[in-house]
């Protein structure tokens, strides 16, 4: 086992003359300047995020700044039957009597809420869902800013690619049935998240599908009572206003030349009942789907978690955990990437038979650090046209923002 330096080592270091003056200046030179070089990369840094804060913070006013969308995109964009509601609920005079109010019922706070007709509603548990639905929890402007500054950024990048970019927010089951939510609620209705994007979106390609969907719920139901996902027959119509609304945009773009059939009529079936599991085991036949004519099978493939692809259905369908997919169709025209979560399954056989191809992939907005890098995905795909469909209950998350270079 070693002791130690022997002593003749130590005594031969004290042995050692002194270094002169010069020596120690000398030795402590290299350390100087990386002292100095680590100071001045500091600075550098410290200026670069200033930089890049106050760049950022200039293009969240920019946004905020635009007019409404209402008056810069055409018709088939918009819905113009759907007053704003009142900020003041939640942020003026009126806030204390609304929180009061909204915490005399402790249900809010969980996974469910029971509305009339037997509709049932997520509760805060999940995505601040029904604070959202009441516009409780409002953004202010900075947050607003963010999301409407990332669309602007990516609808540049992507343009940059002669790539188009259309954004359509599937509106959460409130949006459509405000009158089934609870009686207690009707006074507490503010601006939503979604009335504030759409407000100050200006000339962001933003399809506001609301209005198809109000359309179509005289017919059929376009949500279930006991779910919260657009049913296909909902889906459906906001697909057909989506086409209209992105033919208009990109008149010389592959949208003109997607073929939307028109449906012989409706089915209803059970609907999937998501609050099984929270204590409501209803059976409610309101699964409105469209009957659409006979199509040709599509080629489909779904890419796992370990990178290995599989042969997928040959009606087109693509669940949320299938994603990555690609799909092919003879049938179909130009090259599509949809990025989309759970909402797009009722769509996905509708979209594969409308392009020749599609590329399938989650956004991740639920999953900030998973978060694609949309215009290298584009790229990858050659794509024609980017459509990002999201649901509106995302509008909770932290905005996202395009990769750095």
């Amino acid at each position: 086992m070693s002791a130690g330096p022997s002593l003749h080592s130590m005594h031969g270091v004290e042995k050692e003359r002194p270094r002169s003056r010069a020596q120690r200046i000398a030795y402590y030179i290299p350390l100087s300047l990386l002292m100095v070089a680590v100071i001045v990369m500091s600075v550098i840094g410290v200026g670069t995020r200033q930089a890049d804060r106050a760049a950022t913070a200039q293009q969240r006013e920019e946004a905020l700044a635009q007019a409404s969308q209402q008056s810069s995109l055409p018709g088939s964009c918009i819905s113009e039957d759907f007053a704003a509601h009142s900020p003041e609920i939640w942020t003026g005079e009126r806030n204390a009597e609304s929180e009061a109010e909204f915490a005399a019922h402790p249900e809010v706070f969980g996974m469910r809420v029971e509305g009339r007709d037997g509709f049932e509603f997520w509760g805060d548990e999940q995505s601040a869902n029904f604070s959202q639905a009441l516009g409780r929890a409002p953004w202010l402007d900075d947050q607003l800013g963010q999301w409407l500054a990332y669309f602007s950024e990516l609808d540049e990048k992507l343009a940059e690619d002669d790539r188009e970019l259309v954004i359509v927010v599937a509106p959460a089951k409130w949006e459509l049935y405000r009158e089934k939510l609870p009686e207690w609620a009707d006074e507490l209705q503010g601006e939503t998240h979604l009335e504030q994007f759409l407000e100050r979106s200006g000339d962001l390609p933003i399809v506001d599908v609301r209005g198809a969907m109000q359309a179509a719920k005289q017919d059929a139901p376009v949500y279930s009572a006991v779910n919260t996902h657009w049913n296909p027959y909902g889906a459906y119509a906001a697909w057909k206003q989506t086409v209209s609304c992105a033919s208009d945009l990109y008149p010389d773009s592959v949208w003109p030349q997607v073929e939307v059939p028109e449906p012989a009529g409706i089915t209803m079936a059970t609907a999937p009942n998501e609050f099984t599991p929270y204590g409501n085991s209803a059976t409610v036949e309101d699964w409105a789907t469209p009957v659409l004519p006979e199509s040709e099978p599509v080629q489909s493939t779904i890419t796992g978690a370990d990178g290995t692809a599989q042969e997928g259905p040959s009606d087109g369908t693509v669940g949320l955990l299938d994603m990555p997919a690609r799909t092919e169709s003879s049938s179909g025209a130009g090259r599509a990437l949809i990025m989309r979560d759970s909402t797009g399954e009722a769509l996905a056989p509708v979209w594969a038979q409308a392009f020749e191809q599609t590329c399938q992939a989650r956004h991740n907005l639920d999953y900030p650090d998973q978060r694609p890098d949309i215009v290298a995905q584009a790229s990858e795909c050659d794509a024609d046209t980017v459509l990002y469909v999201f649901t509106e209950r995302y509008f909770a998350q932290v905005p996202p923002t395009l990769p750095k270079g």
